[in-house]
């Protein structure tokens, strides 16, 4: 798809995206949450849709945009984006709330996740009643703050609908579902002693180095072993389970031996499998190697979430069509290597998940982007999501 970028402006939703990205909603801090509300409470009046500001039990205030002449007794379809992003963090080539057009690419902070999903919906429901297009289903976008933290979970969990579009992934293919997490904490116990000394004590380092070493061995194994029956988004072929050591701490001074030396791990699930069963089979592998090794370890499971996916056909069906007719091409059914706020409505609706996010965008890094023409896509996915029947 080819777009003009010459200016920023050229369309309504690249605009509104500019907008979006230039107000600060850093999530931590709940930064301009409240303007950001107001702003798309009046943008969404001003081109005629319908919308109400809800703050929930945490003081989180959330957005929620209707068409007005919907037809109630049609499909409610919950379309769900999030405003706030995360820290901007250091290392930027340029302010990130001061977006700018570049080569068909739009920058700044919230770009790609996830405010270019927001304009792109604003786009269809204008597009729409400008366009006086036939409305088969009851379509209402949701807006929500706090999704960075998991401060909206709450409030997610309370919306009802017949079919949930997460519009906070990739366009790579269909989404039907997405990982599950696990964490674990190993302490890896040695014996503490001064440096000068050390004979007298036991460097836990030294032992979590081992541990350290198996479990990448563990993992490459596991990765070729545990495979999903549905497609990744990239880089595999089918989602594998995923284990990494993500943060290491050990040590109280320069001159002392640690006694402990803790390492966690972040395991991602493929979407059909037990997370219990993952998490226990990690442990005792750990477990296992350490005792016949003899390093004293302790392994600790922590957070879970499982994973999950979308079985029924008839709605994966209807949203391959659609990607199809805009596309002109088959479209790819997979699941997210990550997890999703598709967990918060699995349990009483069928959800599939779609948007603007590509592997290269920097999502949460720095120079983030998103592709103007991925902007446009979404755009029509919604657009034809309401329009067809």
């Amino acid at each position: 798809m080819l777009v003009n970028t010459k200016s920023p402006c050229t369309k309504y939703e690249w605009g509104l995206l500019m907008r979006l990205v230039a107000l600060d909603t850093t999530s931590e801090e709940r930064r301009n949450f409240d303007v950001m509300a107001n702003l798309l409470v009046e943008e969404a009046k001003k081109i005629g849709l319908s919308a109400d500001c809800v703050v929930d039990e945490n003081g989180i205030p959330h957005v929620v945009v209707s068409l007005p002449d919907a037809p109630k007794m049609g499909k409610k379809i919950l379309f769900v984006t999030h405003y706030d992003v995360v820290p901007a963090g250091e290392g930027w080539d340029f302010d990130p709330f001061k977006p700018f057009i570049k080569e068909g690419k739009l920058f700044g902070r919230g770009s790609a996740d996830d405010k270019s999903n927001i304009a792109a919906a604003f786009a269809a429901f204008k597009e729409i009643l400008d366009e006086r297009l036939p409305v088969e289903n009851n379509s209402v976008l949701v807006i929500a703050g706090g999704e960075e933290t998991g401060h909206g979970a709450s409030f997610f969990q309370r919306l009802e609908g017949d079919i949930g579009v997460i519009l906070d992934s990739g366009c790579a293919g269909l989404s039907i579902g997405a990982s599950g997490v696990v964490r674990l904490k190993v302490k890896v116990l040695g014996k503490q002693a001064h440096s000068a000394y050390p004979f007298l004590g036991r460097n836990s380092i030294y032992d979590a180095a081992k541990i350290i070493l198996f479990v990448e061995q563990f993992s490459r194994e596991i990765e070729k072993r545990v495979l999903s029956k549905f497609n990744a988004p990239s880089n595999y072929d089918k989602a594998p389970r995923r284990i990494n050591i993500t943060m290491i701490n050990a040590g109280v001074a320069p001159n002392t031996i640690p006694a402990e030396c803790t390492l966690t791990i972040d395991m991602r699930t493929i979407p059909e499998e037990d997370v219990d069963a993952a998490a226990m089979e990690v442990k005792e592998a750990i477990e296992r190697y350490a005792k016949e090794n003899d390093v004293n370890v302790i392994v600790e499971v922590g957070e879970k979430m499982k994973g999950w996916y979308t079985t029924d056909r008839n709605v994966i069906k209807f949203f391959q069509r659609i990607l199809e007719e805009i596309t002109g091409k088959k479209a790819k059914v997979v699941v997210e290597l990550g997890a999703t706020d598709g967990i918060f409505f699995i349990d009483r609706m069928p959800v599939i998940q779609f948007g603007t996010m590509r592997d290269e965008n920097n999502v949460h890094g720095k120079n983030e982007f998103v592709y103007l023409e991925d902007v446009e896509l979404v755009k029509e996915f919604v657009k034809r999501t309401i329009t067809s029947k």
